[in-house]
């Protein structure tokens, strides 16, 4: 099994989209309303056009095929790091793919620290990220999902 993280590029957004549209997906990464394709594509299209310049994707490839992917979005204050494994979940995959991703934004943008924010009733997401060495910060903030409250966790992690 070979891990990968590389470019996402538009070959992607078909995949992609499908993902967003997946109902257990959706309630892991607090899609309230999936977008309709038309709109998915033009949001990827700022991004891939540099109107989103605090957002950096990458695919997970397992083998070559999309299985996932990562995303790191910056703040004045933070580094936020976002990770959807939508295939193969449970192999150590995911945990490879972070690996690769966190050494590559350590080394090539010099992030030493990042912020994870994972919904309080995702243990599997608490799992993983503790699993990868991020602590709780004591932070929640609480946001609408669906019609009712559900609070997010706020994680760390020192690279350096």
């Amino acid at each position: 099994m070979k891990v990968e993280i590389t470019d996402i590029n538009t070959n992607h957004l078909k995949e992609l989209h499908k993902w967003e549209l997946d109902a257990e997906l959706q309630i892991k990464t607090g899609v309230d309303v999936p977008r309709t394709y038309e709109q998915f594509n033009k949001s990827y299209m700022a991004y891939f056009n540099g109107e989103k310049p605090n957002l950096l994707l990458k695919a997970i490839q397992l083998d070559g095929r999309l299985i996932g992917k990562v995303e790191l979005y910056r703040t004045k204050k933070r580094d936020y790091i976002g990770i959807v494994i939508a295939q193969k979940r449970n192999h150590g995959v995911g945990t490879e793919a972070l690996n690769l991703f966190l050494l590559y934004i350590s080394e090539e943008l010099g992030v030493d620290t990042i912020f994870a924010e994972v919904y309080e009733d995702n243990g599997g997401s608490l799992r993983f990220f503790a699993k990868n060495g991020f602590l709780a910060t004591g932070e929640r903030t609480e946001e609408w999902f669906r019609g009712k409250p559900r609070t997010l966790v706020t994680l760390k992690k020192e690279l350096n």
